[in-house]
């Protein structure tokens, strides 16, 4: 019997699980798309990639950790409420 393959610590060696989701919030083009979008999904082992809808950014992925990721989103609400106030 084989045994079981242990997930690797390397996020950019893990495959995305499922499909990407799109978070726009962004300009459109030309034809009234949107295409400022960040897209995210979850990795197989844990984490997740981020991507960019962007022409530039196409193929382009950030992983990172669950905790990695939770991370920049309180620092980033946090510095947007420091703007704000």
């Amino acid at each position: 019997m084989p045994e079981p393959q242990q997930a690797t610590t390397n996020l950019y060696e893990r495959a995305v699980d499922g499909p990407f989701a799109a978070l726009c919030g962004g300009g459109q083009d030309n034809d009234g798309n949107m295409e400022d979008c960040i897209t995210i999904a979850q990795l197989a082992g844990g984490g997740y990639a981020l991507g960019d809808t962007k022409p530039e950014g196409k193929n382009r992925e950030l992983r990172m950790t669950a905790s990695e990721i939770t991370s920049f989103a309180r620092g980033w609400l946090e510095q947007l409420t420091d703007t704000t106030a």
